[in-house]
Protein backbone atom coordinates (compact mmCIF):
# COMPACT_ATOMS: atom_id res chain seq x y z
CA UNK A 1 0.00 0.00 0.00
CA UNK A 2 1.57 3.21 -0.92
CA UNK A 3 0.61 6.62 0.21
CA UNK A 4 0.38 8.35 -3.00
CA UNK A 5 -3.61 8.84 -2.85
CA UNK A 6 -5.62 11.68 -4.14
CA UNK A 7 -7.35 13.98 -1.97
CA UNK A 8 -10.73 12.64 -3.55
CA UNK A 9 -9.76 8.87 -2.55
CA UNK A 10 -9.10 10.28 0.86
CA UNK A 11 -12.42 11.60 0.92
CA UNK A 12 -14.28 8.53 0.28
CA UNK A 13 -14.28 7.35 3.48
CA UNK A 14 -16.23 4.07 4.43
CA UNK A 15 -14.82 1.93 1.54
CA UNK A 16 -12.47 -1.11 0.61
CA UNK A 17 -9.42 1.80 -0.08
CA UNK A 18 -10.10 2.99 3.39
CA UNK A 19 -10.17 0.12 5.36
CA UNK A 20 -7.19 -0.53 3.66
CA UNK A 21 -5.82 2.58 4.07
CA UNK A 22 -6.46 1.45 7.99
CA UNK A 23 -4.13 -1.59 7.36
CA UNK A 24 -1.55 0.70 5.84
CA UNK A 25 1.97 2.22 6.97
CA UNK A 26 2.43 5.37 9.64
CA UNK A 27 6.30 6.25 10.24
CA UNK A 28 5.13 6.86 13.91
CA UNK A 29 2.83 3.61 14.07
CA UNK A 30 4.46 0.75 16.89
CA UNK A 31 3.29 -2.26 15.49
CA UNK A 32 4.89 -5.22 13.19
CA UNK A 33 2.95 -4.12 10.02
CA UNK A 34 5.19 -0.88 9.67
CA UNK A 35 7.78 -1.61 6.70
CA UNK A 36 11.43 -1.11 8.25
CA UNK A 37 9.87 -1.42 12.04
CA UNK A 38 12.55 -2.42 14.49
CA UNK A 39 10.71 -2.50 18.12
CA UNK A 40 13.00 -2.23 20.83
CA UNK A 41 13.08 -1.55 24.31
CA UNK A 42 12.30 2.31 23.89
CA UNK A 43 10.06 1.83 20.79
CA UNK A 44 8.06 -1.36 21.56
CA UNK A 45 5.25 -3.32 20.02
CA UNK A 46 2.25 -1.89 21.98
CA UNK A 47 0.46 -4.36 23.38
CA UNK A 48 -0.02 -3.11 26.68
CA UNK A 49 -3.15 -1.13 27.21
CA UNK A 50 -5.94 -2.22 25.30
CA UNK A 51 -5.74 0.17 21.85
CA UNK A 52 -6.75 -0.28 18.94
CA UNK A 53 -3.62 -0.73 16.64
CA UNK A 54 -5.80 0.09 13.56
CA UNK A 55 -6.55 3.70 14.57
CA UNK A 56 -9.58 6.29 13.66
CA UNK A 57 -11.32 4.84 10.42
CA UNK A 58 -11.16 7.46 7.90
CA UNK A 59 -14.41 8.67 7.97
CA UNK A 60 -13.84 9.18 11.24
CA UNK A 61 -10.74 11.26 10.68
CA UNK A 62 -12.62 13.26 7.37
CA UNK A 63 -15.16 14.26 10.02
CA UNK A 64 -13.16 15.49 12.62
CA UNK A 65 -10.76 17.57 9.77
CA UNK A 66 -14.07 19.04 8.57
CA UNK A 67 -14.92 20.47 11.93
CA UNK A 68 -12.17 22.07 12.40
CA UNK A 69 -13.72 25.19 10.41
CA UNK A 70 -16.31 24.99 13.26
CA UNK A 71 -13.63 24.43 16.34
CA UNK A 72 -13.53 28.30 17.59
CA UNK A 73 -17.56 27.85 17.98
CA UNK A 74 -19.29 26.63 21.10
CA UNK A 75 -20.79 23.51 20.05
CA UNK A 76 -23.92 22.21 22.26
CA UNK A 77 -25.82 22.00 18.40
CA UNK A 78 -23.40 20.07 17.27
CA UNK A 79 -24.23 16.76 19.55
CA UNK A 80 -27.40 16.32 17.92
CA UNK A 81 -26.15 13.78 15.27
CA UNK A 82 -24.36 11.56 17.45
CA UNK A 83 -27.01 11.67 20.08
CA UNK A 84 -30.08 10.62 17.12
CA UNK A 85 -26.81 8.30 15.82
CA UNK A 86 -26.94 6.32 19.01
CA UNK A 87 -30.49 6.84 20.20
CA UNK A 88 -30.99 4.95 16.77
CA UNK A 89 -28.47 2.42 17.68
CA UNK A 90 -29.66 1.50 20.97
CA UNK A 91 -33.49 2.16 20.53
CA UNK A 92 -33.38 5.11 23.60
CA UNK A 93 -34.39 8.64 23.71
CA UNK A 94 -31.98 11.35 23.31
CA UNK A 95 -32.90 12.44 27.50
CA UNK A 96 -30.81 8.35 28.37
CA UNK A 97 -28.03 9.07 27.52
CA UNK A 98 -24.93 12.16 28.34
CA UNK A 99 -21.18 12.16 26.71
CA UNK A 100 -18.09 12.93 29.03
CA UNK A 101 -14.16 12.76 27.53
CA UNK A 102 -13.99 9.13 27.52
CA UNK A 103 -15.56 7.01 29.93
CA UNK A 104 -12.94 7.88 32.46
CA UNK A 105 -14.91 10.80 33.40
CA UNK A 106 -18.19 9.17 34.05
CA UNK A 107 -16.54 6.44 36.19
CA UNK A 108 -14.40 9.02 38.55
CA UNK A 109 -17.85 11.14 38.35
CA UNK A 110 -19.90 8.10 40.13
CA UNK A 111 -16.87 7.75 42.72
CA UNK A 112 -17.26 11.48 43.41
CA UNK A 113 -20.84 11.41 44.21
CA UNK A 114 -20.32 8.25 46.31
CA UNK A 115 -17.88 10.11 48.52
CA UNK A 116 -19.98 13.18 48.45
CA UNK A 117 -23.47 11.85 49.53
CA UNK A 118 -22.04 8.72 51.17
CA UNK A 119 -21.80 5.27 51.08
CA UNK A 120 -19.83 1.77 50.33
CA UNK A 121 -19.09 0.43 46.82
CA UNK A 122 -19.34 -2.91 46.00
CA UNK A 123 -17.33 -4.28 43.06
CA UNK A 124 -15.60 -7.71 41.80
CA UNK A 125 -11.83 -8.99 42.25
CA UNK A 126 -10.26 -8.02 40.02
CA UNK A 127 -11.87 -5.38 37.92
CA UNK A 128 -10.95 -2.11 35.59
CA UNK A 129 -10.05 0.15 38.98
CA UNK A 130 -10.51 4.03 38.05
CA UNK A 131 -13.73 4.47 39.55
CA UNK A 132 -12.66 2.25 42.23
CA UNK A 133 -9.09 4.23 43.07
CA UNK A 134 -10.70 8.01 42.32
CA UNK A 135 -13.01 6.89 45.26
CA UNK A 136 -10.88 5.58 47.82
CA UNK A 137 -8.61 8.30 47.45
CA UNK A 138 -11.75 10.52 48.61
CA UNK A 139 -12.50 8.58 51.31
CA UNK A 140 -14.99 5.84 49.79
CA UNK A 141 -14.70 1.86 51.70
CA UNK A 142 -14.74 -0.61 48.88
CA UNK A 143 -16.05 -4.02 48.91
CA UNK A 144 -14.11 -6.09 46.83
CA UNK A 145 -15.46 -9.91 45.78
CA UNK A 146 -13.09 -12.54 44.00
CA UNK A 147 -14.12 -13.46 40.87
CA UNK A 148 -15.75 -17.04 40.45
CA UNK A 149 -13.31 -20.73 39.96
CA UNK A 150 -14.13 -20.23 35.99
CA UNK A 151 -12.86 -16.44 36.42
CA UNK A 152 -16.32 -14.95 35.58
CA UNK A 153 -17.84 -12.03 38.22
CA UNK A 154 -19.80 -13.72 40.53
CA UNK A 155 -23.06 -12.45 41.00
CA UNK A 156 -24.08 -14.93 43.89
CA UNK A 157 -21.38 -13.84 45.65
CA UNK A 158 -21.48 -10.32 45.25
CA UNK A 159 -25.57 -10.64 46.59
CA UNK A 160 -24.51 -12.09 49.52
CA UNK A 161 -21.93 -9.57 50.38
CA UNK A 162 -24.27 -6.54 49.91
CA UNK A 163 -24.80 -4.72 52.62
CA UNK A 164 -26.85 -1.78 54.07
CA UNK A 165 -24.20 1.04 53.68
CA UNK A 166 -23.23 -0.23 50.08
CA UNK A 167 -24.87 2.74 47.48
CA UNK A 168 -23.11 1.73 44.45
CA UNK A 169 -22.18 -1.70 42.41
CA UNK A 170 -19.97 -1.17 40.16
CA UNK A 171 -19.66 -4.28 36.94
CA UNK A 172 -17.68 -4.61 34.12
CA UNK A 173 -18.79 -6.79 31.32
CA UNK A 174 -16.92 -8.18 29.76
CA UNK A 175 -14.40 -7.41 32.40
CA UNK A 176 -10.89 -6.17 32.67
CA UNK A 177 -8.04 -7.77 32.85
CA UNK A 178 -10.22 -11.24 33.04
CA UNK A 179 -11.90 -10.96 29.32
CA UNK A 180 -15.37 -12.66 30.69
CA UNK A 181 -18.55 -12.10 30.18
CA UNK A 182 -21.59 -12.53 32.97
CA UNK A 183 -24.62 -15.18 31.92
CA UNK A 184 -27.24 -12.39 29.97
CA UNK A 185 -30.33 -14.03 32.38
CA UNK A 186 -28.05 -14.12 35.47
CA UNK A 187 -27.10 -10.21 34.85
CA UNK A 188 -30.41 -9.03 34.14
CA UNK A 189 -32.11 -10.73 37.35
CA UNK A 190 -29.14 -9.24 39.48
CA UNK A 191 -29.84 -5.47 37.76
CA UNK A 192 -33.31 -5.86 38.17
CA UNK A 193 -33.16 -7.16 42.29
CA UNK A 194 -29.98 -4.76 43.67
CA UNK A 195 -31.08 -1.74 41.74
CA UNK A 196 -34.00 -1.51 44.05
CA UNK A 197 -31.38 -1.13 46.84
CA UNK A 198 -28.61 1.18 44.84
CA UNK A 199 -27.19 2.17 41.45
CA UNK A 200 -25.91 -0.41 39.79
CA UNK A 201 -23.43 0.32 37.28
CA UNK A 202 -22.38 -1.49 34.66
CA UNK A 203 -19.03 -0.34 31.97
CA UNK A 204 -18.97 -1.98 28.77
CA UNK A 205 -16.32 -0.45 27.25
CA UNK A 206 -15.37 -3.41 25.10
CA UNK A 207 -19.06 -4.24 24.00
CA UNK A 208 -18.53 -3.96 20.05
CA UNK A 209 -16.08 -7.05 20.35
CA UNK A 210 -18.27 -9.33 21.72
CA UNK A 211 -19.22 -12.70 20.07
CA UNK A 212 -20.70 -14.44 22.67
CA UNK A 213 -24.18 -15.67 23.21
CA UNK A 214 -24.25 -15.38 26.74
CA UNK A 215 -23.88 -12.03 26.59
CA UNK A 216 -26.24 -9.05 26.30
CA UNK A 217 -25.93 -4.99 26.59
CA UNK A 218 -27.69 -3.80 29.58
CA UNK A 219 -28.53 -0.49 28.01
CA UNK A 220 -32.09 -1.55 27.22
CA UNK A 221 -32.89 -2.26 31.07
CA UNK A 222 -30.80 0.87 32.41
CA UNK A 223 -33.13 3.50 30.43
CA UNK A 224 -36.10 1.88 31.28
CA UNK A 225 -35.48 1.30 35.43
CA UNK A 226 -34.21 3.36 37.54
CA UNK A 227 -31.39 2.68 39.58
CA UNK A 228 -29.02 1.27 36.66
CA UNK A 229 -26.31 2.64 34.34
CA UNK A 230 -24.05 1.51 31.46
CA UNK A 231 -21.01 3.50 30.37
CA UNK A 232 -20.02 2.49 26.78
CA UNK A 233 -16.50 4.25 25.47
CA UNK A 234 -15.17 5.15 21.60
CA UNK A 235 -11.49 4.38 22.67
CA UNK A 236 -11.61 0.71 21.96
CA UNK A 237 -12.92 -0.40 18.66
CA UNK A 238 -13.49 2.72 17.66
CA UNK A 239 -9.92 3.96 18.14
CA UNK A 240 -11.08 7.21 20.08
CA UNK A 241 -8.61 6.61 23.07
CA UNK A 242 -6.52 9.52 22.96
CA UNK A 243 -9.67 11.69 21.10
CA UNK A 244 -11.64 10.88 24.14
CA UNK A 245 -15.44 10.30 23.99
CA UNK A 246 -17.60 7.98 26.37
CA UNK A 247 -21.35 7.81 26.73
CA UNK A 248 -23.45 7.10 29.81
CA UNK A 249 -27.15 5.42 29.56
CA UNK A 250 -29.41 5.41 31.90
CA UNK A 251 -32.71 7.33 32.92
CA UNK A 252 -33.07 10.75 32.63
CA UNK A 253 -32.76 11.01 36.60
CA UNK A 254 -29.78 9.93 36.47
CA UNK A 255 -28.58 11.68 33.43
CA UNK A 256 -29.21 14.53 34.56
CA UNK A 257 -27.81 13.86 38.31
CA UNK A 258 -24.35 12.94 36.36
CA UNK A 259 -24.43 16.01 34.29
CA UNK A 260 -24.25 17.81 37.28
CA UNK A 261 -21.33 16.43 39.01
CA UNK A 262 -19.47 16.18 36.14
CA UNK A 263 -16.75 18.81 35.60
CA UNK A 264 -15.34 18.39 32.45
CA UNK A 265 -17.04 18.83 28.83
CA UNK A 266 -16.77 17.04 25.16
CA UNK A 267 -15.02 18.59 22.36
CA UNK A 268 -17.04 19.03 19.07
CA UNK A 269 -14.14 17.31 17.34
CA UNK A 270 -14.71 13.82 18.88
CA UNK A 271 -18.35 14.36 19.18
CA UNK A 272 -18.09 14.95 15.10
CA UNK A 273 -15.67 11.90 14.85
CA UNK A 274 -17.28 9.69 16.98
CA UNK A 275 -20.61 10.35 14.55
CA UNK A 276 -19.13 9.15 11.72
CA UNK A 277 -17.32 6.56 13.57
CA UNK A 278 -20.67 4.82 14.91
CA UNK A 279 -22.04 4.40 11.45
CA UNK A 280 -19.38 3.02 9.69
CA UNK A 281 -19.86 -0.24 10.41
CA UNK A 282 -17.91 -1.46 7.31
CA UNK A 283 -14.58 -0.44 9.34
CA UNK A 284 -15.88 -1.67 12.94
CA UNK A 285 -16.51 -5.32 11.39
CA UNK A 286 -13.09 -5.17 9.28
CA UNK A 287 -11.39 -4.37 13.31
CA UNK A 288 -13.62 -7.28 14.53
CA UNK A 289 -12.47 -9.74 12.34
CA UNK A 290 -8.73 -8.62 12.66
CA UNK A 291 -9.26 -8.87 16.24
CA UNK A 292 -10.54 -12.68 15.73
CA UNK A 293 -7.30 -12.82 13.59
CA UNK A 294 -4.95 -11.94 16.10
CA UNK A 295 -6.58 -13.69 19.42
CA UNK A 296 -6.17 -16.99 17.32
CA UNK A 297 -2.45 -16.35 16.47
CA UNK A 298 -2.11 -15.81 20.29
CA UNK A 299 -4.45 -18.74 21.12
CA UNK A 300 -2.94 -21.17 18.73
CA UNK A 301 0.11 -20.19 21.10
CA UNK A 302 -0.60 -20.77 23.95
CA UNK A 303 -2.52 -24.30 23.13
CA UNK A 304 0.70 -25.29 21.43
CA UNK A 305 2.74 -24.87 24.90
CA UNK A 306 -0.17 -26.02 27.18
CA UNK A 307 -0.29 -22.71 28.47
CA UNK A 308 -3.20 -21.43 31.16
CA UNK A 309 -5.29 -18.89 29.51
CA UNK A 310 -8.95 -17.13 29.37
CA UNK A 311 -10.39 -16.72 25.70
CA UNK A 312 -11.48 -13.23 25.20
CA UNK A 313 -14.44 -11.59 24.65
CA UNK A 314 -12.76 -8.36 24.25
CA UNK A 315 -9.12 -7.70 22.21
CA UNK A 316 -6.89 -8.68 24.84
CA UNK A 317 -6.29 -11.95 26.66
CA UNK A 318 -4.83 -13.17 29.94
CA UNK A 319 -2.70 -15.99 30.68
CA UNK A 320 -0.21 -17.39 33.51
CA UNK A 321 3.26 -16.80 33.59
CA UNK A 322 4.36 -18.41 37.02
CA UNK A 323 6.40 -15.57 37.33
CA UNK A 324 5.68 -12.36 39.00
CA UNK A 325 3.91 -9.49 36.23
CA UNK A 326 6.41 -6.89 37.01
CA UNK A 327 9.41 -9.23 36.14
CA UNK A 328 7.76 -10.69 32.63
CA UNK A 329 6.59 -6.82 31.70
CA UNK A 330 10.59 -6.21 31.91
CA UNK A 331 11.47 -9.17 30.04
CA UNK A 332 8.24 -8.28 27.16
CA UNK A 333 10.04 -4.73 27.18
CA UNK A 334 13.80 -5.80 26.66
CA UNK A 335 12.80 -7.49 23.86
CA UNK A 336 10.59 -5.00 22.23
CA UNK A 337 7.08 -5.69 23.41
CA UNK A 338 4.93 -3.77 26.20
CA UNK A 339 2.47 -5.83 27.78
CA UNK A 340 -0.26 -4.82 30.54
CA UNK A 341 0.83 -3.98 33.86
CA UNK A 342 0.21 -5.82 37.15
CA UNK A 343 -3.47 -6.97 38.07
CA UNK A 344 -3.70 -8.26 42.24
CA UNK A 345 -4.36 -10.83 42.88
CA UNK A 346 -3.76 -12.38 39.71
CA UNK A 347 0.55 -11.34 39.98
CA UNK A 348 1.56 -14.39 38.19
CA UNK A 349 -0.33 -13.91 34.98
CA UNK A 350 -0.40 -11.20 32.10
CA UNK A 351 -2.78 -9.28 30.07
CA UNK A 352 -1.71 -8.90 26.50
CA UNK A 353 -3.55 -6.80 24.64
CA UNK A 354 -4.90 -7.80 20.61
CA UNK A 355 -2.25 -5.75 18.30
CA UNK A 356 -2.29 -6.62 14.45
CA UNK A 357 -1.23 -9.91 13.55
CA UNK A 358 2.20 -9.38 12.63
CA UNK A 359 2.22 -7.86 15.90
CA UNK A 360 0.68 -11.43 17.60
CA UNK A 361 3.66 -13.08 15.01
CA UNK A 362 6.34 -11.05 16.86
CA UNK A 363 4.49 -11.57 20.44
CA UNK A 364 4.72 -15.45 19.91
CA UNK A 365 8.34 -15.48 19.12
CA UNK A 366 9.48 -13.30 21.82
CA UNK A 367 7.34 -15.20 24.30
CA UNK A 368 8.78 -18.93 22.86
CA UNK A 369 12.54 -17.12 23.11
CA UNK A 370 11.77 -16.03 26.83
CA UNK A 371 9.61 -19.00 28.14
CA UNK A 372 10.09 -22.16 25.81
CA UNK A 373 13.66 -24.15 26.69
CA UNK A 374 14.67 -26.46 23.65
Amino acid sequence: MTNDISRRDWLKGSSALAIAMVAGSRADAQNMAVPGFIPSADNPVRLGTNENPYGLSRTARNAIIEMFDHAHEYGRGRYMELISVLSNIEGCEAKNLTFSGGSGEILKTLGLITAIEGGRILTSDPTYHDLTRYAERRGVKVTRVPVDANMIIDLDAMRAAYTDDVSLIYIVNPNNPLPTVMHKDKLRKFCLEMSKKCLVFIDEAYHEYVNNPDYETMVPLAVANENIMVARTASKIHGFAGVRLGIAYSTEKWIKKLREFMTGSTNQLAVAGAAASYKDTETQNYCRRKNQESLAITYALFDKHNVKYIKSNANFVFFETGIEAQKVRQMFRANGVQVGRPFPPFTKWCRVSMGKPEDMEYFSQVYQKLFITS
